[in-house]
């Protein structure tokens, strides 16, 4: 059965970039998936007469930003159905109205329906942390979350970010496929932020080997900045290409809090990240 991966594309206020687009399909062709990518269009809710006439000419502003984000849309297509040209994969494409408020929620909506969503992280555009932070919570599949680069599709070696949480078990489940199409697998326990099993990662790592898979467990000490980025240098330090987490956050009265490796892959993401809640 062909995996279905979904690629959500933003247009207003900022629109999603070129490389998230060349990324998601380089991806989904090593992975051997269809890609289905979504640009949502925006909607503004109209203000009524009363109100509009105590502002600036409101109707017009309205309508100036539904044109461009229909403009950013038809453009984002287009380079999707380029990017994909002499590629083997299927790509679907379509454009989704959606009201303004709405996008992030919209986002997690719409990738139930696949395997594993593909998505961005940019620092210096908020609204890409808060569609990833909506999509892996909301939407009960897997996301993959690439950098800010040029990545290259396939996958030589895999790490697997490993503390024995039900979060990292539900993501080695979910990162199955990739798993097993990877040359070399690396079970990383980081120390230093909270107390693991001295042996947790390396039966697992006995476990994927058993599997006929590439596998061995490692070390490394938790350096001083955030645990996310120590995990993430550890992957580097290995010759990662790819990592596999599990997702922790949870919910304090309004505000979301997320758990610390979770906060500090998505401020940077320094290689491509497959998470899971």
């Amino acid at each position: 059965m062909t995996p279905q991966y979904f690629l959500p594309l933003a247009t207003y206020p900022d629109p999603s970039s070129g490389l998230i687009i060349s990324n998601a399909i380089a991806f989904a062709e090593f992975c051997g998936a269809n890609l289905h990518v979504c640009a949502q269009r925006i909607e503004i809710p109209h203000i009524p007469d009363a109100w509009s006439s105590l502002l600036l000419d409101t109707p017009k502003m309205i309508e100036q930003a539904e044109s461009l984000s229909r403009d950013r849309a038809a453009t984002l297509i287009a380079a999707a159905e380029n990017l994909s040209a002499g590629t083997e994969i299927k790509v679907f494409t379509r454009m989704l109205k959606t009201a303004l408020p709405s996008l992030h929620e919209t986002a997690a909506t719409q990738a139930r329906f696949f395997d594993l969503a593909t998505l961005e992280c940019i620092a210096s555009i908020p609204d890409t942390r808060i569609v990833a932070e909506a999509v892996i919570f909301g939407s009960g599949r897997p996301a993959v979350i690439f950098p800010n680069r040029t990545v290259a599709g396939k996958i030589d070696h895999l790490v697997i970010a490993w503390d024995g949480s039900r979060a990292a078990a539900r993501a080695v489940s979910d990162a199955n496929q990739l798993i097993r199409m990877a040359r070399t697998v690396s079970v990383l326990s980081v120390t230093g932020e909270k107390s693991l099993t001295a042996d947790s990662g390396t039966h697992l790592a006995e476990i994927l080997r058993s599997s006929g898979i590439n596998a061995k467990a490692t070390l490394a000490q938790g350096s001083g900045s955030s645990i996310g980025q120590s995990i993430q240098q550890a992957a580097l330090d290995l010759s990662g290409d790819f990592l596999v987490m599990g997702a922790f956050g949870h919910s304090r009265l309004r505000d979301f809090v997320l758990g610390g490796a979770t906060g500090g892959v998505l401020d940077e993401p320094a290689l491509p990240v497959l998470m899971s809640h």
